[in-house]
């Protein structure tokens, strides 16, 4: 395996494990509803890497990369998200949610929702090579606007997964702290999406004509 996908595996291994401790820590103890979720949390990761790497390695390698010439506003949104999404709100909920809650409705569409994200993640990740971590004009690898799978939909599908995945942890984990939490997530994946969105429409040769032909960004029919 390229050193940039096993940076990038090792990297995606490490925050789950990271988020499932937190959660340990802040709640002192694991119960059914958070036992099931970590578990499926760390299983997705594994299957989607091996998926991928099947099909499309050059997109992990790529993913691997921790310096790029991305803009100073990616940055600083990537660095709010990446802390927020992977590592505070699970200790929020381990903090907030009491244990032993019962396994319900919200929790059943709450890993419906999450594993449907994953899923829109994964196909997004095995039709776009340039799918970088981070968000840049990617004039050294040559990139072109890419129309098939969930791009056929909407303009930033993985985006759109994170949306989906921030309802989902509100049912997972149901406390006022991680709506909030899930709220401000969502609120810094819109800003990112309105700034590349930008950015490719200026620097990306065809893409103009794309955001014609797929007219919304995150959510079809709505923005």
């Amino acid at each position: 395996m390229n050193k940039g996908a096993v940076i990038y595996v090792a990297r995606l291994l490490a925050e789950r494990f990271i988020a499932a401790g937190l959660f340990w820590i802040a709640a002192g103890s694991f119960d059914l509803r958070s036992g099931i979720f970590f578990s499926v949390y760390v299983l997705v990761a594994l299957v989607s890497v091996i998926i991928i790497y099947r099909k499309n390695p050059e997109t992990l390698k790529e993913r691997g990369k921790v310096k790029t010439n991305s803009p100073g506003w990616d940055k600083i949104l990537l660095l709010i998200f990446w802390l927020s999404a992977f590592f505070v709100v699970y200790y929020a909920a381990g903090k907030t949610v009491p244990l032993g809650m019962e396994i319900e409705f919200d929790f059943i569409a709450g890993m419906a929702i999450y594993l449907a994200s994953a899923v829109i993640t994964v196909k997004a990740m095995l039709e776009n090579t340039f799918l970088e971590s981070t968000a840049r004009l990617q004039t050294d690898r040559n990139q072109k606007v890419i129309e098939t799978g969930p791009y056929s939909v909407v303009r930033h599908p993985t985006y759109s997964a994170v949306l989906m995945w921030c309802v989902a942890v509100r049912c997972i984990f149901p406390s006022a702290e991680v709506l909030i939490l899930a709220f401000a997530i969502s609120a810094v994946i819109i800003i990112r999406t309105k700034l590349e969105d930008e950015m490719l429409l200026k620097g990306l040769s065809g893409y103009e004509e794309y955001s014609k032909k797929v007219k919304y960004r995150l959510i079809p029919f709505i923005w």
